[in-house]
Order: structure tokens, then C-alpha cells, then sequence
């Protein structure tokens, strides 16, 4: 039962490509192939002999001959209009924090550049692991109310090499219309202000979500996912233990699973206490990586009517704070029947 759970975990650290990965593309330049995921307001094409790493939820992909190169493109929605100039800025100001141990340098500040056929800013920069000197860049975009960006990673060794690959990449790159579609919303008498159903109106529970969340409650799956890179997402599951056990016992039995199984594992705070319509609950909170993209994950466990429930956020580290208040809105209002 325990290796179950895992094998669904996967598969939920994974639904940000269950939500959509891109299919092949008819559009794309003679030796190249998409590596998006689908929704985004971009295309990002790479060469046909790159991997495509879209599972991490993140449109990107690498070139396995070359260990450290890679490209990856993301969109943000600023909750005030901010300009592409001020969006560096604070780029900037955080990679210097993120780097800061390994010798940040910012070779290049704001420089013209174009994406998508639109004129944008370029930042570039190096870091230090170790011996190894990577080399990086950034190409903003003002592209329909969102920051759009290019990011590419090159060893430091193989850049002249690679550096005209790299700028094809950046030339074949083209911006589009994020889709944000959904079912149709489902209002019952008990869900609160604001939100809307995501669970199917047949089942013991109800899952609510903010209205600005995606989500079909007539798919069978309670889920739902908030429409930016890397598809921020909250997930129920249910399962009937084998034997008898508390909450935390069950989740150390899963947790010895998920060391074996999840790359990088390792739980970033102590358990929290709360309480999902009125039950004990514990909320476990820990990062993995896929890829070269680290995934945080907080998984909320209870018992209801003997069946373990978890109640599963997943997002990218960079942005799991940022939809906290949601999420406990979201824990807040969930319900049995």
C-alpha cells in the first residue's frame, strides 16, 4: 500500500504534465522540435537532438552531451504593471542573493535584445561550482500583461561552441495566447464567496478552489491548478490503510518511500497541526527535484471514516509561497458531505 502511495505521489509531482504537455507541433522550424508545455503564451523550440524536460512542469530542455547546458522559458503575471527594466532589477537582486556563495557575476545589464519578434532586455551572467564556470542568460519580454523570458545555461568550457545553437533557439522563439481554459463553474449552496467546486458534486467531499483557479469537477479527478509557469496544483487522493495506524506513523511509513524513490527528497519544516472540517490533520511540508528543477511539495493527511486523505499542494519552490494564502483557503474550506 505504502509503494502505492508513492507511485501515485509520481504521478501527482508529475500532473503538472498531466495538465498538459505539448504534443508535436506542425509549426516548428526544420530540425526542431517544441519543448512546451501547453497553456504557455510562448512556443520555445529546440534542436530534434535536445531532451525535452517539460515534466518539470517548466517549458525546457537539455542537451545530454553536454552536461550543464540547457534552456528554459517561463512567464510571470505581475499583480501591478511592472516593465521588463523593473522586472530585471529585481532579477538581478535575487539571483545575487541565490548566487551568493558562488562568485555571481553580472556580465551584461539590461542590453536590447528581441524575443518573439518584440523588443526586449537581455541580462547575462556567471556563476561558480566548484571548478565549473557557467555562463547564463536572460531575454525579457512584455507579451500581453506578462513577463515573458528566455533562459539559457552553458558551461563556460563549451559556449563559443555552443553559443550559436543558443541563438537559434532565442530566433525561433515565438509568443502566443496562454490558455486558461476551464469547465464551466459549479456554485453550491455551501461554497463559500469567491470559489468555486473542483470535485466532482457526487463524491463524500467537497474540494473548493478560487474561482482564478483552473479546474473540470465532471473529470473524476479532484484537482486544480493555478494558470502560470510550472501550473501551481492541489490534489486529493484518499486510501485505505492495510492495518491500523496514526497519521504520523503513515506518513513516516511513506516518507521511508519517498527517500528511496524521490530524487533530492528532504522535509523542509517539522509537521504542522491543523484541523480540515473539524478532524486533526498534519500538514508535511518537503522539496525534490526533478531534473535540474526543484518541486515543494505539502502534503495535508487525516482520517476520515477509516481512509487516510491527503490533501497535496505542489509547486516550484520560487513561486510555492506565493499561493499560500489559496491554499489555505482552499484547506479552510474543504468539507465532507
Amino acid at each position: 500500500m505504502i509503494k502505492k502511495l508513492t507511485a501515485i505521489l509520481l504521478a501527482l509531482l508529475f500532473c503538472l504534465c498531466a495538465f498538459g504537455c505539448s504534443a508535436k507541433d506542425e509549426n516548428a522550424p526544420e530540425g526542431m522540435k517544441s519543448a512546451t508545455v501547453s497553456g504557455e503564451p510562448f512556443t520555445l523550440y529546440v534542436p530534434e537532438s535536445w531532451t525535452s524536460n517539460t515534466v518539470s512542469g517548466i517549458s525546457g530542455a537539455y542537451y545530454s552531451a553536454v552536461d550543464g547546458l540547457s534552456v528554459s522559458a517561463r512567464y510571470y503575471t505581475p499583480a501591478e504593471a511592472m516593465t521588463k527594466d523593473a522586472y530585471l532589477d529585481a532579477c538581478v537582486a535575487s539571483l545575487t542573493l541565490e548566487y551568493a556563495e558562488n562568485q555571481f557575476t553580472l556580465t551584461e545589464d539590461k542590453a536590447a535584445a528581441t524575443l518573439g519578434g518584440k523588443d526586449a532586455l537581455r541580462i547575462s551572467f556567471e556563476f561558480t561550482v566548484g571548478d565549473a564556470v557557467t555562463v547564463c542568460s536572460q531575454t525579457t519580454a512584455e507579451h500581453g500583461g506578462d513577463l515573458i523570458s528566455l533562459y539559457t545555461y552553458c558551461p563556460k568550457s563549451e559556449y563559443e561552441n555552443r553559443s550559436e545553437t543558443l541563438e537559434e533557439i532565442r530566433a525561433a522563439f515565438v509568443l502566443g495566447e496562454k490558455s486558461t481554459a476551464s469547465a464551466a463553474e459549479v456554485i453550491t449552496k455551501d461554497t463559500p464567496e469567491g470559489m468555486k467546486l473542483a470535485s466532482d458534486e457526487d463524491i463524500e467531499y467537497r474540494l473548493f478552489v478560487p474561482k482564478t483557479w483552473i479546474c473540470d469537477p465532471t473529470s473524476g479527478a479532484s484537482e486544480a491548478y493555478y494558470p502560470e509557469s510550472g501550473k501551481p496544483n492541489v490534489t486529493v487522493t484518499s486510501f485505505v490503510p492495510d492495518t491500523s495506524m496514526s497519521v504520523k506513523d503513515y506518513f513516516l511509513r511513506c516518507e521511508e518511500e519517498y527517500k528511496k524513490e524521490l530524487d533530492g527528497y528532504t522535509r523542509t519544516d517539522e509537521p504542522a497541526e491543523r484541523k480540515i472540517d473539524g478532524r486533526t490533520a498534519y500538514s508535511y511540508t518537503y522539496s525534490v527535484t526533478v531534473g535540474d528543477t526543484e518541486i515543494k511539495i505539502m502534503q495535508t493527511v487525516f482520517v476520515y471514516d477509516s481512509s487516510f486523505y491527503t490533501i497535496t499542494y505542489t509547486a516550484l519552490s520560487d513561486s510555492f509561497d506565493a499561493h499560500m494564502s489559496d491554499v489555505e483557503a482552499i484547506l479552510n474550506a474543504f468539507k465532507f458531505r
